[in-house]
Parts: structure tokens; sequence; C-alpha cells
């Protein structure tokens, strides 16, 4: 068994990892230097602090390696790094989420991988171990997790529902194989991405390129771009040509998307071991995931209208997390319904039941608040455009507003709150749904607000808080929301369960 109660260190070849990142930003620095500086600056001033920072650059990572140590001291795990400002962490074992493996492109030439630890106040970048070997690394995964298993039988004799199904002896044995992710399972994910993001992503690293390259460009072929001037080329633009741009930014935003999937999902991999959940998935940068099961908060599901075509969702399960750190989630792309039922399931060992106490939103509500937000500068625009007598536009900006609240009006008929013994259910969304399941016994705290408008009207909203973060949905009925609100309260005070 792996012993860390001594300090230890990262494997030798954790220095050449940091002199990679050293040297990138060295040559980074030396082209800047040579290209971006004016003709009157001395070069050899350039070349010595290329020099000194090589020096630098090379030296670093030895003292890197050298101070950077790491053992577990009775229920902590201490991190201590830094050579001229010193940095020690201490960890609780109890308050680790996960237990991650990742290895981007550099780790797998040096055939090394970085272990990265979630907690609930942490991100995962703060608590990272970047150059270990991989059967050291999978050894001190197993040894954290076992601690932190131990740790909590002792401070809980409540136990996750998978736990009570089978009692744990079995349970480390179960494995249960859920998802794999083909090549064409990755092709339908790139299909129902979000492609105009992804459009203008590409467009954004194009632009932010040229204008880092432009003085270089300039400097060697000024006498084309002396004379041009993009006013000239856009007044000069024909529709065929707006069309044929139209068609590149299609085809570009369809190959980022693809390209950006691929990268991600690629040898996507979903199962249960024993009382976890571990995934693996990405091309350059793998990741390597185990979640405990009593560890999570809520799974969300999202679709889309392509999505909803191919008969699929996209999970993403949470886990307790602090505000700010978004590490603490996991995406399950191209769950079927099947799936679906088998996550929640798994997870939460129950299924909501057929019998659910719906409490619908008021999609009027939800219209009213919409024209009230686009009535005002749509509508004088129209206005304007009449005025000097161009109907089109007038008539594109009311369609416009009509879409924008009739759109509205559906998400507010598709929001609702399910109820059960056990479960809840938010439910919002038209073109792109979103459902959310939680358990009760999960929640942390149930809010109720509203502005004066809605104590009129007898409305209200609700704000669900967990670990997770919160989950809010708008304009219910005051009467109904305080029924539900009554009926969630009660259940967390009688529950004897933890949320953890």
């Amino acid at each position: 068994m792996l012993d860390l109660s001594t300090p230890r260190r990262q494997s030798k070849l954790s220095i050449l990892l940091y002199v990679f990142k050293n040297i990138k930003g060295l040559i980074l620095f030396f082209l800047y230097a040579i290209f971006g500086i004016g003709e009157l600056t001395d070069y050899r001033i350039v070349l010595g602090l290329s020099l000194a920072f090589l020096m630098i650059g090379v030296i670093a990572p030895f003292l890197n390696y050298y101070y950077f140590t790491f053992q577990v001291v009775g229920d902590e795990l201490i991190i201590q790094k830094g050579v001229l400002q010193k940095e020690r962490k201490a960890i609780p074992l109890e308050r680790i989420q996960s237990v991650n493996i990742t290895q981007n492109l550099v780790q797998r030439i040096l055939q090394l991988v970085a272990v990265e630890l979630e907690t609930a106040g942490s991100k995962a970048k703060e608590l990272e171990i970047p150059g270990l070997n991989r059967e050291f690394a999978e050894s001190f995964k197993n040894l954290l997790q076992e601690h932190t298993v131990s740790i909590e039988d002792v401070s809980t004799d409540i136990e996750h529902p998978a736990d009570l199904e089978s009692g744990n002896a079995s349970a480390q044995s179960d494995r249960q194989e859920l998802l794999e992710l083909n090549f064409i399972d990755l092709l339908k994910v790139a299909l129902t991405q979000n492609h105009l993001r992804s459009g203008f992503l590409a467009l954004g690293v194009v632009v932010g390129f040229w204008y880092k390259i432009q003085d270089i460009v300039e400097r060697f072929y000024g006498d084309i771009f002396e004379n041009f001037e993009w006013e000239d080329a856009v007044s000069y633009a024909s529709i065929s040509l707006i069309g044929m741009a139209t068609a590149i930014f299609i085809v570009v935003a369809l190959l980022v998307s693809l390209v950006t999937t691929v990268n991600k999902y690629y040898g996507f991999s979903l199962r249960k071991s024993g009382n976890y959940l571990e995934l693996e998935m990405g091309l350059l940068n793998r990741r390597e995931v185990k979640i405990p099961l009593k560890k999570v908060q809520l799974i969300e599901f999202k679709s889309n209208p392509l999505r909803r075509l191919l008969r699929y969702q996209t999970a993403t399960i949470f886990q307790a997390q602090s505000d700010g750190a978004g590490t603490t989630r996991v995406e399950v792309p191209a769950c079927s319904p099947a799936i679906m039922r088998q996550l929640q399931h798994i997870i939460f060992a129950q299924q909501p039941s057929e019998e659910l106490n719906t409490i619908p939103s008021i999609a009027s509500s939800h219209a009213r608040l919409r024209f009230y937000v686009l009535a005002l500068p749509i509508l004088s625009s129209a206005a304007v455009f009449v005025y000097f007598g161009w109907y089109v536009p007038a008539v594109l900006m009311v369609l416009v507003i009509a879409w924008s609240c009739f759109n509205a009006f559906k998400d507010g008929q598709r929001t609702a709150i399910q109820t059960d013994n056990s479960m809840i259910i938010l439910k919002k969304g038209w073109l792109f749904p979103i459902k959310v399941i939680m358990p009760v016994y999960k929640m942390q705290a149930i809010e109720k607000w509203r502005s004066i408008f809605l104590k009129r009207r007898r409305q209200t909203h609700i704000q669900l808080h967990t670990a997770a973060g919160s989950r809010g949905l708008r304009y219910f009925k005051e009467d109904q929301i305080a029924q539900v609100y009554n009926q969630i309260n009660n259940q967390v005070i009688t529950s004897n369960r933890g949320w953890m």
C-alpha cells in the first residue's frame, strides 16, 4: 500500500514539464521582442534579456521540483510548494469531492499525468499535482478515496442509497458500463452544438491573430496594404459575395464545432464502479474523473431542436461547489431516454414517481415581462423608420417583438415545478428545454420572493438553494408556492439523510 506519511515529490520527469512551460513563454517573448521592437532598439539588449530569462527558465524547474512536496497527515492532505514565496495548503480529506487524472499533449509525451483534487471550496487548478507517473497517480487516487470513505463511515451512519441496496462489500465489486461514444455519436454531438458561438469564436481568433501580426505583415508587405480600406471592400460587396461569406462562416462554424467536440469527448466512456461514477474523455487533453455518488447534488438535462430530433439530451452532473467554482460539474453528452433513467436511478437510487404534483407557471406573465423590456426601444425604432418612410425595417421590428413575446409565452407554458415525496423537478424552456432533478433531502434552503407588482397580482418567484448552486423559476401563484414551500421544508426537517 502506498505510504504518504512522509513528504513525497513528483516524478523527476516533471522537471522537463516545467522546462517546457518556461521555454514556451520565453519563445513567445523572444518573437515579440524581435518583431515588435522599433528600428532604433538595440538587439543586444533583447538577446541579453532572452539569455537571462533562458537561464532562469532552466534553473527554476529544478527548484520547483525540489520544493513541491505532498503528504497525508491524519485526515488532511498537505501540499507545499514555492521557492521565494512559500505556500502550504491543508485539504481535509472529507472535503474532497473527486480525484481526477488529466493528461495534456506534453504530459503524454513525457508519460506523466496530473492529479486534480476537486473540493467544495476551491478550483481544481489550485489543487493540482502536475507531474506524476500513471501507476503512482492511480495508487495516490485510490489512497485518497479510501481515506475519504473511512472518514465518512466514522462521521455518519447514513449511507448513500446505493450502499443500502447491496452493502459496501458488493458495491465495491459492482461495475456497470453505461455509455460509450463512437465516432458517429461524436458527429451527432458536434452537429447539435451552438454553431453561432463556434463561428464567432473562430472569427475572434482570426481577428485577434491578425492584430498581433499586423505590424509584422505591414513591415514586409506594406505596399500591398497601403491603399487598402475596409470601407471600400464593403461598398463593393455584392449579394453573391455576402452569400459566399455566409456559407464560409457556416462551414467554419461546423468544423470548429466538430474539432472541439472530438477533442473534448473523444474516447468518452461512463461507468458505475462501486459507489462511484467513472468518466474518461479527451483527445489532446485526456481527463479521467471519478465522482462519489453521495457527493452528487443534482442532475440537469438540456436539449435543443436538433437534439430532440436525434432523441437524446446532454446531462450535467453537479457536485457541491463554492461560489465561482465551475469545475465540480461533468457533462455526459448523447444521453438517450434509457441512459437518462439509468443515471437518475444510479445516482439517486430512485425514480420520480408517476404521480407528481405539478405547479405550472403563469405564461402570460413571462410574455408581459418580455414586452415591457422590448417595447420601448423596438417600437421607438419602428416609429422612426415609419417617419422616414422605411416601412420594411419597421415591419421587421414589429415582427421581432411579436416573435420574442410569443417565445416567452411558450417558455412560460413549459415552466413548472414537479414534486413528490422525495424528488423535486424544475422544468423550463420551449425551444431549448432544461430539466433539473434533485432529491428533497439535498435541499439547503428554499426562498420565495416577489416585487410590489407581483404582490398585487398574487404571484411570486421561487429559488431553491443546494450545495451545487441555486436554481430558480418565475411567476407562480402565491398560494400554490406556499404549499410547496411548506411541504419541502417539512420533508427536509424530518429527513435524517445527509446532503454529502
